[in-house]
């Protein structure tokens, strides 16, 4: 038997020896679980949790480039950037509680929670960069926000980023352009290949025409972020560079002397009577004025009438201003009249018609030709506008009474020969054309129009596109009636025939011609620099970020290979314009610099006001330039009568004559 002790000493030690076991098998246990926990989460479902990790721990945000900014010729700033504090809300980021993070938002931001998320739903801004929501935040907010971003505030973001400014308003709105968010359309396009869902993109003007140059390269910053949002460190960043500024050809005092003028000549027109009664005053509702360098092409100034203001379209245009600025009951400003729209010229064509008649000996310099008050031919009668026999007179005077019938004349002799010869040439329109109508210019702005230079070919396609409303019109018109007459004969095959009636009209710039103010101006120049033909063109140089400075050189364009002596006669008939007996010269009669020029008055019939032309350059340089300067008005009756008084102000403002009131001219033409 063994002692009490012993026993309990042989106890006490197998139930330590059991504790021992116990514990050994849960700390191995353990390990077993921690290691199939472990070859799990990196076997098993390694790839999946490597990737949430890196996610999680590395965020990509973007960083929108500056775009170039625009100066005119003298370096003065038309379009720059300024930098404003944006909050934007990337919606994958807010988690769980996203309609409070944005009732929150709302609240600080004094908006709505529908209107943010209107916000959210409509922006197309790229994936990695937050939906904007409001712009122009104060300074104080952001602040608040980016102290309270992981708590309150996860995936709102405030940003200072850049965005356009124009110091100058409205002023040569159509030259700039604006910029809107790049549409689903262009997304698709090629040259858009570089860009994202929301990125900016020049809608008009040099901003469309320069988006390359303009653009800029977005930069990158990658950030460490902790699972609850809180940025941990930069890992590495990217810098933008900005896009390449733009030096326009504009000069910014003739811009703003050019708006003015147009502008109040336009008010003036308005309040004047209507010589012909069809409605008591003026339309006038809109118009255009173009200023340009004759001897390099340079766009000092080009003006259209009504007008927008860009900065509306800056974070994006609300839908009232849109709204308003698309209404046709207010005359479309977003349109540049001065390249987009084609009227037709009346008699500042007249030079295209004589440089003609001239170079294919219809007519010497020095022969005359009869001016009667009316002119006759194939029983059909043609006026002149000045009743009055002018007796004969030469092809220099024929432009300094803007005399209608001589031109008839020329265009009757011109149409005969091509008829005598089967058509196989056809004068005048082929003059036309030498002279660049019928196509651009080839400005750098974008939408030019190239008008129309008809003849047979154009007819005939004109004539097949429109003749089943001449069907129509001719069925629907009462029987024996004129009207009737008229569209039963254009519905026929004889609609398609370019007659000696259409030529006759083309002649004065009547008719089926359509020209651009700006390509008035191109001709005009061509005239006053002596025959070369000169591409417009409203941007000088690229100045680039590395400091390249790439400057564009005027292009000479093939043209009308005008003799010496048809520049002169068209050079003396324009200078006497102005002058005693001339259709301007109750505008100029006290001007002092010697002015050329043209009046012209564009007839619609008696339902509708002509239009109002005048294309005029100074004789003399002034600085070292000789400017052409152009101006139309939309139903603003005679030549003389609207556009001259507007170009004698934009002359004043230039040569330094001193600036007069705008006085509506003697109703000529």
């Amino acid at each position: 038997m063994q002692p009490l002790n012993a026993k309990a000493s042989v106890d006490e030690a197998e139930s330590t020896r059991l504790r021992l076991t116990f514990l050994a098998l849960i700390v191995v246990s353990l390990f077993v679980l921690l290691f199939a926990r472990l070859w799990y989460l990196q076997v098993m479902a390694g790839a999946e949790y490597a990737d949430l990790a890196e996610g999680n721990a590395v965020r990509t945000v973007s960083l929108e480039a500056p775009r170039g900014v625009i100066t005119d010729r003298h370096g003065e700033t038309l379009v720059e950037n300024r930098y404003a504090y944006v909050v934007g809300v990337q919606p994958s980021e807010l988690g769980e509680e996203e309609d409070e993070v944005i009732a929150d938002l709302a609240d600080l931001l004094g908006t709505t929670p529908e209107e943010i998320w209107e916000d959210i739903e409509t922006s197309r801004a790229s994936p990695l960069r937050p939906r904007p929501v409001a712009v122009d935040v104060p300074e104080e907010l952001v602040l608040y926000i980016w102290e309270n971003q992981s708590t309150r505030y996860p995936g709102v973001y405030a940003e200072l980023l850049p965005r356009r400014e124009y110091p100058h308003g409205d002023l040569a709105a159509h030259v700039l352009g604006y910029l809107t968010e790049i549409s689903e359309d262009e997304l698709e396009e090629e040259r858009y290949e570089d860009y994202r869902a929301g990125d900016l993109l020049g809608a008009a003007g040099v901003e469309r025409t320069y988006e390359d140059a303009l653009r800029g390269i977005e930069g990158l910053r990658r950030l460490e972020v902790n699972p609850a949002g809180d940025v941990l460190r930069q890992i590495d960043e990217v810098l933008p560079t900005p896009g390449a500024d733009l030096r326009l050809t504009l000069d910014l005092d003739v811009q703003r002397a050019a708006e003015e003028a147009l502008a109040e000549g336009i008010d003036v027109a308005q309040a004047t009577g209507d010589p012909r009664g069809i409605a008591p005053t003026l339309e006038a509702p809109g118009g255009a004025a173009v200023v340009l360098d004759a001897d390099t092409g340079a766009i000092r100034a080009l003006s259209s009438y009504p007008t927008y203001e860009p900065a509306e379209f800056v974070g994006g245009v609300s839908q009232d201003y849109f709204s308003k600025i698309t209404d046709p009951d207010n005359d479309f400003p977003l349109l540049n009249r001065a390249i987009q729209s084609s009227y037709p010229p009346g008699s500042v064509w007249k030079i295209v018609t004589a440089a003609t008649a001239l170079e294919e000996d219809y007519v010497s310099p020095s022969s005359t030709l009869p001016c009667p008050g009316q002119w006759e031919w194939n029983e059909q009668v043609f006026r002149n506008w000045n009743p009055a026999s002018g007796g004969n007179i030469t092809m220099a005077q024929s432009l300094v009474e803007s005399c209608n019938t001589v031109y008839y004349e020329l265009a009757r002799r011109m149409w005969n020969d091509e008829q005598a010869s089967g058509a196989e040439r056809e004068i005048l329109p082929d003059g036309a054309q030498d002279w660049g109508f019928g196509e651009p210019t080839g400005v750098d702005l974008p939408s030019e129009r190239g008008g129309v230079v008809p003849g047979r070919a154009w007819k005939q396609e004109f004539w097949e596109s429109a003749r089943d409303g001449y069907c129509a019109q001719a069925a629907a018109a009462e029987e024996g009636s004129y009207a009737e007459e008229l569209y039963t004969e254009l519905c026929s095959e004889r609609g398609a025939t370019w007659r000696g009636g259409d030529a006759v009209n083309m002649s004065t710039g009547q008719g089926d011609v359509q020209t651009t103010p700006l390509q008035i101006a191109h001709a005009y120049a061509t005239v006053a620099n002596g025959g070369s033909r000169l591409r417009p063109h409203v941007v000088g140089a690229l100045e680039h970020r590395d400091g390249e400075v790439e400057e564009l050189e005027s292009e000479t364009l093939d043209g009308p290979e005008l003799a010496d002596s048809t520049v002169d006669v068209l050079q003396r008939g324009l200078e006497g314009v102005t002058g005693p007996g001339g259709t301007a010269s109750s505008v100029f009669t006290d001007f002092g610099p010697a002015i050329a020029g043209k009046t012209g008055t564009a007839e619609f019939g008696k339902t509708r006001q002509p239009y109002s032309w005048f294309a005029a350059y100074n004789v003399d340089s002034h600085d070292g330039e000789r400017y052409v300067v152009v101006a139309v008005v939309e139903e603003g009756g005679g030549g003389s009568q609207t556009a001259t008084p507007i170009v004698r102000r934009i002359f004043e403002e230039l040569l330094d004559a001193g600036v007069t009131d705008i006085e509506p001219g003697e109703a000529t033409e």
